[in-house]
């Protein structure tokens, strides 16, 4: 069993990072280590919290549930339902 403080947060975080930018999650460790992966915890113009992740060239905003990367078009259904564009499912 794991005793460190938010380990396994961190890890779904470096995961969803690695989801984003369709790479692995060493590739994920290895850019922040070299200062290439920025994070900055943001709340959208809905109160919806999220990260906005930069990695290298590309970003990309990291919901709960639903990735949105730089020139993605929300699905206009999706946008209708939950008003976010989101694959929530809702």
């Amino acid at each position: 069993m794991e005793n460190r403080e938010m380990y396994d947060e961190i890890n779904a975080l470096i995961g969803a990072v690695a989801k984003a930018f369709d790479t692995s999650e060493a590739d994920v460790v290895t850019a922040i280590e070299q200062g290439r992966l920025g994070m900055d915890m943001q709340v959208d113009q809905d109160g919806r919290n999220y990260i906005d992740a930069t990695f290298d060239d590309r970003a990309a905003r990291i919901y709960q549930g639903a990735i949105f990367r730089q020139g993605d078009q929300p699905p206009a259904e999706a946008e209708d339902e939950c008003g976010g564009g989101c694959t929530c499912g809702k």
